[in-house]
């Protein structure tokens, strides 16, 4: 009994640490999702969250998964002003969203995939971990990165909130 009860403990540990959250490659079905285009410095995210979410529900909308964010540049790539990323939620194909939403489609059938656990700061450690796997594995980037927000931070401490990295992939 004590066995299996240290043996809990040690797995919770690690995904509380974040080990053991491996890199897959996996399929990735198409969506349709609902966005809002956005440009400029990260910090606008939150403010950004709640004006997607606004519209979002305002237009009757309903969310069948969670929040995400697709970035297509990073800081180091181009000057903050320069950044172009969205905030969408998947939305069924016969949608229509009104302005300031838009309609767009994910339509990358291989992805690599990691559930980062902890702040939102500290995922770029798990950029670095899919990075390399993605390197050494005979894959290359074939598409914008996807952060799937998985939790609440309004009601999850931020070392225990979950985030969905995906990053599509092709063979070399």
């Amino acid at each position: 009994m004590k066995k299996a009860a240290f043996a809990v403990l040690v797995v919770s540990a690690c995904v509380a640490f974040g080990f053991g959250q491996d890199v897959q490659i996996k399929d990735q079905m198409p969506f349709v999702y609902a966005y809002l285009e956005c440009s400029g410095s990260f910090s606008q995210i939150s403010g950004k969250i709640g004006e997607f979410m606004n519209a979002y529900f305002g237009q009757g909308l309903n969310p069948s998964e969670a929040l995400f964010a697709i970035y297509f540049n990073t800081p180091g790539q181009v000057p903050e002003a320069e950044l172009k990323w969205l905030i969408g939620m998947p939305v069924s194909a016969d949608v229509t969203p009104a302005a300031p939403l838009q309609k767009g489609e994910f339509k990358y059938p291989k992805v690599a995939s990691c559930i980062h656990i902890g702040p939102y700061e500290k995922v770029g450690e798990t950029y670095a971990k899919m990075m390399a796997y993605i390197s050494q594995n005979g894959w290359n980037i074939a598409g914008p990165a996807m952060e799937w927000y998985l939790d609440n931070p309004m009601a999850v401490a931020p070392e225990n909130l979950r985030t969905e990295v995906i990053l599509p992939v092709e063979k070399k």
